[in-house]
Parts: C-alpha cells; sequence; structure tokens
C-alpha cells in the first residue's frame, strides 16, 4: 500500500489534473445541469464533445502520449466477439440486478439517463453515439492506461477508476440505478483490462443505449 501511494504521489501534475478532468467533470455538469442550470439536449452533446477533445487534446500534447497509448488501439475480428459478448453481460446485469433493487428497496428514478427525455429519435441516437464514445474514454481508455502507467497494475487502475467512477455518480444517481450502473461499469472495466482497446467497450456501450432507444420509440 505504501509503494502504491508513493507511486501515485509521483504522477505528474499535468497527468493529475487531466485525470480529475476525466473522471469528475462530466458528473459535476450532470450535478449542475440537474440542480442549477438546465442545459439542453445540443449543448449537452456539445460539453461533452468539447470535453473529451480537451482531456485528449491534454494527453497527446500536455503528456507526450501517442492516441494507441490511451485507448485507441486497432480492434481485431476478436474485439468485435467482445463487443457482442459484453453487450449481452450489461443486458444480464441490467435484468439480473433490477430484483436485487426491489428487493432492497433501494430509491429509483425511472428517467435517470435516459436517452429519449424530451427529444426525438435522432436526438437521442446522437446522445447514445456520443456518451457511448466519450464515457468510455473519460472513464476507461484514458484514465485507466494513465494509472497503468504510473501504478504498474492494471488491476489496481482498474479498480481505483471504477470506484471514482462509482463515487462520483453517487451525487447524481439515486442508489438503485448507481447499483446498478456501478455493475454494468465493472463489466466494461474488466473487458477493457482484458483487451486494452476502446473498440469493444464503445460498442458495447452505444449497442446497450442504442437498443434501449429503439425499444422506447418502436417497440
Amino acid at each position: 500500500m505504501r509503494d502504491l501511494l508513493s507511486r501515485l504521489a509521483d504522477i505528474p501534475p499535468v497527468t493529475a489534473g487531466n485525470l480529475a478532468l476525466s473522471l469528475f467533470a462530466l458528473p459535476l455538469i450532470a450535478l449542475l445541469g440537474e440542480r442549477v442550470v438546465e442545459i439542453g439536449p445540443i449543448a449537452e452533446l456539445a460539453v461533452q464533445w468539447g470535453l473529451v477533445a480537451a482531456v485528449v487534446g491534454v494527453a497527446v500534447s500536455g503528456e507526450d502520449q501517442s492516441f494507441a497509448e490511451i485507448g485507441f488501439r486497432r480492434p481485431t475480428w476478436g474485439d468485435l466477439g467482445y463487443t457482442l459478448a459484453t453487450a449481452v453481460a450489461a443486458l444480464l446485469v441490467f435484468a439480473g440486478t433490477d430484483p436485487v433493487v426491489e428487493a432492497l428497496g433501494l430509491p429509483v428514478a425511472g428517467d435517470a439517463g435516459t436517452m429519449t427525455a424530451g427529444v426525438g429519435v435522432g436526438v437521442a441516437l446522437a446522445r447514445v453515439v456520443t456518451t457511448g464514445i466519450v464515457e468510455e474514454i473519460l472513464f476507461r481508455g484514458y484514465p485507466i492506461e494513465r494509472l497503468v502507467a504510473y501504478t504498474g497494475s492494471p488491476l489496481v487502475a482498474g479498480g481505483l477508476t471504477w470506484g471514482v467512477f462509482t463515487f462520483a455518480h453517487a451525487a447524481v444517481w439515486p442508489a438503485g440505478n448507481l447499483l446498478q450502473v456501478a455493475a454494468v461499469a465493472a463489466v466494461l472495466t474488466a473487458v477493457y483490462l482484458r483487451r486494452r482497446t476502446l473498440f469493444p467497450v464503445i460498442g458495447a456501450h452505444v449497442l446497450v443505449w442504442a437498443l434501449s432507444v429503439m425499444g422506447q420509440y418502436y417497440g
């Protein structure tokens, strides 16, 4: 533990700041949009793309990282199989945790994280693609790769990013929703650690939400 803390203390300020931006900015923006000022759907998309551009820009220009070093590695045919398997696993987690949430009486917001609220199918699908790409870069690819570089442990890096992700979103989501999303995030984290490329986790993330959106509009 002492060695781990020492390694974390060696993280340069620019990397530490970019990690904080990557992990905490989206939940903070969501909290502000919920409690302070309403953010329209188009503005929300612009903010998310701007944020991921800033994080990637700092990583490449300020930290001298290549795109491959922060998760943009060339996919293989095997990653397609992982994409489909991960999407199925995520759907099973959502289905399997529903009875747990209900049995524990955990609060759930029916519209928490919905992509379709107040928008047409085109904007909803734009939200799906944006969320899948942006969240996987900010919560999986970039932070895991940078933490692996300094801790030397993919397991520690994955555990830290998952823990921070869950903690940061606790202020935005009710306990029931948080439990389910944290469980799915654990699946996505495990798959990223296995493949070390963003393709399967982005693909699965987008696919799960796309199925949900299409079901709400046309189901």
